[in-house]
């Protein structure tokens, strides 16, 4: 486990998530699928559901989860960015910060810790979704090293307007040729 100050007095713990945290996950993201755009889901999402990706991609890539105190504050975790093997080297990241912890430097903590983790297993290079408008979501991937790589014009419909979708890559890792195999996620 890692901790982080964030500037207000206050540590952060970051450690790899687990399935008995998916309740916990579920409400952070709900909150997002129900009041925002952020998220394009229109429904809930379950605690059993979020047991399910644990499992499926935590062996894989990393799932970590901010802790304060008792609490879990929010997440990071990578997916594949496409199922198919020539992407292997290239993962999906998406961070979620629990509604009150906006501006302690949770998702800058999550985000720190999440890129490090894919770099040391050898991913070459992490893209990210962001809907547009989102001045948060962007600063924070701009600050990271993303980059914006294209927008994907009128991608979804939520509360009551199209929305853009903001495709942003980060590089990590020179070119190998051929690549090593990513190593698996570690504690």
């Amino acid at each position: 486990m890692s901790t982080s100050d964030t500037g207000f007095g206050d540590v952060v713990a970051v450690r790899r998530a687990e399935v008995a945290d998916a309740a916990a996950i579920a409400a952070i993201v709900n909150h997002y699928i129900a009041r925002s755009t952020a998220n394009f889901r229109t429904e809930p999402q379950s605690a059993a559901e979020w047991e399910r990706e644990i499992d499926a991609y935590g062996g894989r890539y990393p799932w970590l989860a901010a802790v304060y105190g008792d609490e879990i504050v929010g997440l990071a975790y990578a997916k594949p960015w496409n199922a198919r093997q020539a992407y292997d080297w290239t993962a999906e990241a998406t961070v979620y910060v629990a509604e009150g912890q906006r501006g302690r430097r949770v998702g800058s903590t999550l985000y720190r810790e999440l890129l490090k983790r894919l770099e040391a297993q050898g991913f070459r290079s992490v893209m990210a979704l962001v809907t547009s408008p989102n001045p948060g979501s962007e600063a924070l991937h701009a600050a990271f090293g993303f980059e914006p790589a294209g927008t994907i014009r009128d991608a979804g419909y939520k509360h009551g307007e199209w929305r853009d979708v903001g495709v942003w890559q980060k590089m990590l890792a020179e070119l190998a040729d051929p690549p090593e195999p990513t190593a698996p996620v570690e504690g």
